[in-house]
């Protein structure tokens, strides 16, 4: 029994070791999408995780190698999908048929069949926002068909050595996943933080320069209007309206700046968000109906948040806007407002079929100054973040290019 010991604690110190070496490498994030040369890296590295499993075996049982090797393959399939899965699957059964024995076959029997579980329930794990349910799932039906796979082809062991390495086997599998949800939740964690700390060096500008730019704006404003108001000069007339126009834009931004550190939790009372969604797509269904857009509202209960019906207004202003300018000819918005996925929050869903944004862009919504549009600032965004949050919720952005965007907001309701 003890022997078994050591192996084991090998397998498990080096895919901690290694876990924690490939985070530092490549953070794990909640990616909606990986690209090739990540998943080809994804499959390396857990190649890796399983070769080294595989180099320090459970000794004692002849020809038949017991390790760790399906855990690192099972992780990647999750997160990472077929490719990654098929990269370490193939590793695997090729360091197992290279190290021989009568029972080869075996060990790419349990391989291969590893594989295909995770990467039956990767799709529903990725997409779910409780993974451990998708965790649970995969770790169950994979140990029962392992067993069932020892007990048809292999024969019968010590009585010992079923518990002692399947609960290993287990205690490996769900750290292993605890490790990485965290890691997961530590790296957005540190993007929040990144982020916030960039809103809060865009509203330090914005107190340093706003009110300083904003006095002479006024005395330009006011003496502009004075000037055309009854002159005779027609090259004033025709660009005085220009250049209030360009005053006020200028007048605009600052007001965005401002918002960005302005205080507005003490006005905050009970709001009825059925109301503001349904007026907020009412007001814009002017502006969609010029660009040829039908925007379509679907209600799914009643909700109440804690909040500034006002400032939430213009948070999904700005959303279904960007929704909008995203169509090129006709189009159609769906806005629903729904239970949250998780407990005790509500959802506000603008999805649209636009022009869509790659993964690159994605990253970058809500930076100060990014803007996909030929015309803007990047602020809108940047601000409808920073007063969601401010009432404790989120904005989640899933696109696609050429598909379309989907925004979701959550919030959080009041319990009565």
């Amino acid at each position: 029994m003890l022997e078994m010991a050591r192996p084991l604690l090998v397998n498990i110190a080096m895919l901690f070791s290694v876990l924690f070496i490939w985070n530092m490498v490549m953070p794990f994030t909640r990616a909606s999408s990986i690209n090739l040369k990540e998943k080809l890296i994804y499959g390396a590295i857990s190649s890796v995780m399983a070769l080294l499993c595989m180099l320090f075996p459970l000794e004692t049982f002849g020809d038949t190698v017991f390790d760790l090797r399906v855990v690192p393959l099972i992780l990647v399939t999750l997160y990472g999908g077929k490719l990654p899965g098929i990269i370490c699957t193939l590793t695997i059964s090729t360091g197992r048929l290279w190290m021989g024995g009568e029972n080869a076959w075996v060990g790419v029997l349990i391989a291969v069949i590893g594989f295909i579980i995770a990467s039956s329930f990767g799709p529903y794990f990725r997409k779910s926002i409780r993974k451990w349910k998708g965790i649970l799932i995969t770790g169950g039906v994979f140990i029962l068909s392992y067993i069932v796979i020892l007990i048809l082809f292999l024969d019968p062991l010590q009585p010992y050595f079923y518990p002692i390495y399947f609960t290993a086997f287990m205690i490996a599998y769900f750290i292993i996943f605890y490790l990485t949800e965290r890691l997961v939740m530590i790296n957005i964690q540190l993007q929040e933080t990144v982020y916030l700390e960039k809103l809060s060096v865009a509203g330090k500008m914005a107190a340093a320069i706003a009110h300083e730019i904003r006095n002479p704006l006024t005395t330009i404003k006011g003496l502009l209007q004075f000037i055309s108001s009854d002159t005779e000069d027609s090259k004033v007339k025709n660009y005085a309206p220009l250049m209030l126009e360009e005053v006020e834009r200028t007048n605009k931004i600052i007001t965005d700046y401002l918002m960005l550190i302005k205080p507005t939790k003490d006005n905050y009372e009970q709001v009825d968000l059925n109301k503001v969604v349904k007026d907020t797509t009412a007001l814009t269904e002017v502006l969609a109906s010029y660009y040829n857009v039908k925007i379509h509202y679907e209600e799914k209960g009643e909700f109440l948040i804690w909040g500034n019906s006002q400032e939430l207004k213009q948070c999904l202003i700005n959303l279904i806007k960007n929704a909008i300018e995203s169509i090129e000819g006709e189009g159609l918005i769906l806005v629903a407002l729904q239970y949250g996925t998780k407990k005790g929050t509500v959802d506000i869903v603008i999805r649209d079929n636009g022009a869509g944004m790659s993964e690159q862009e994605l990253e970058k919504i809500g930076l100060p100054f990014y803007t996909t549009k030929s015309k803007g600032t990047g602020l809108g965004t940047m601000i409808t973040n920073r007063l969601i949050r401010n009432v404790g919720g989120k904005v989640h952005y899933t696109s696609a290019q050429d598909v379309g965007t989907t925004v979701t907001v959550t919030l959080p309701i009041i319990k009565q």
